[in-house]
């Protein structure tokens, strides 16, 4: 599934491109990804300009319009979705890599196949594709009102990214309990847009097991994590994201952070710092993999 650094390629990604464009029509392909909206609800959205695309934790936000006349649409990817965008003169293609699970993902610049369930054409001829082959992705539109009022983004807790380091050990502590630290890190109402892939190297560039119970963990250590977790978040945005399976960026390449990680993915496998093999275990009904001398 993506995370916040695949979601903020992505992101960033449609913002260069897609900012200015005026909607000429919004086709709604399979309403099953449609959540509170219909396919007359989006095909209403013609005529809107792009302010600007956001995000939200794991969310999507493009803000369309101006004045009274304004809506957000919001795209959760889900587990296999890809939002590209495609400008006019863009060359499409019809390559497809097959992934293990059966689906097949899309590389570069994909066209519409029976996949894509949105395709939003703009007045220049470029297109937005939402493309997902499992459907766990989901669409949603906001009218001109907080995005609090849309209860998948009001009970996400602050964005993991850039946030102060003080105040992140802070909120980890309070939240803490009993759970894990990786059971912690995945809950999305205490630090927003970290999941699995993420978890695994925030915890071993910290040095911590992902299993401790973080209630035990020393402040001092926890600030040590807020830290990491920073930095490894940075470095899957830099590498514009991580593609094992589905993920692609809004231009429909994939990113290279698959290729920079320490150990997710990587279990029974040496340690890329002491050569000790990787050690795999299920952590908050994840699959989770640490080193047993880098990680205390």
């Amino acid at each position: 599934m993506p995370e916040l650094p695949e979601v903020e390629t992505v992101r960033s990604g449609l913002a260069e491109r897609m900012v200015g464009e005026v909607l000429e029509s919004v086709e709604v392909r399979h309403p099953g990804v449609l959540e509170g909206c219909t396919a007359r609800d989006l095909a209403g959205l013609a005529g809107s300009r792009v302010a600007a695309v956001e995000r939200r934790a794991k969310y999507l936000l493009i803000r369309l319009g101006d004045g009274d006349r304004r809506s957000t649409l919001v795209v959760h990817l889900g587990m296999t979705g890809q939002l590209t965008w495609k400008a006019a003169d863009e060359p499409t293609t019809d390559v497809f890599k097959r992934l293990v699970s059966g689906y097949r993902k899309s590389v570069g610049a994909h066209g519409v196949d029976s996949h894509t369930h949105l395709v939003a054409k703009s007045e220049s001829g470029g297109s937005l594709l939402f493309r997902d082959p499992r459907r766990f992705g989901r669409v949603l539109l906001l009218g001109a009102v907080a995005d609090e009022s849309c209860p998948r983004l009001s009970r996400l807790g602050p964005d993991a990214w850039r946030a102060d380091p003080a105040a992140m050990a802070s909120i980890l502590l309070a939240r803490c309990g009993r759970r894990s630290v990786k059971a912690v890190l995945l809950d999305q109402t205490v630090l927003a847009g970290i999941g699995n892939i993420y978890a695994d190297e925030s915890c071993f560039a910290a040095k911590i097991r992902p299993d401790r119970i973080l209630s035990g963990v020393s402040r001092a250590r926890l600030a040590v994590l807020a830290r990491s977790i920073d930095r490894v978040l940075d470095k899957g945005v830099r590498n514009a994201g991580t593609s094992f399976r589905d993920f692609v960026g809004s231009d429909g390449e994939e990113g290279s952070n698959q290729e920079d990680l320490f150990v997710y993915g990587r279990a029974g496998l040496p340690c890329r710092v002491c050569r000790t093999r990787l050690r795999v275990a299920t952590v908050a009904q994840r699959t989770t993999v640490w080193c047993p001398r880098c990680q205390t």
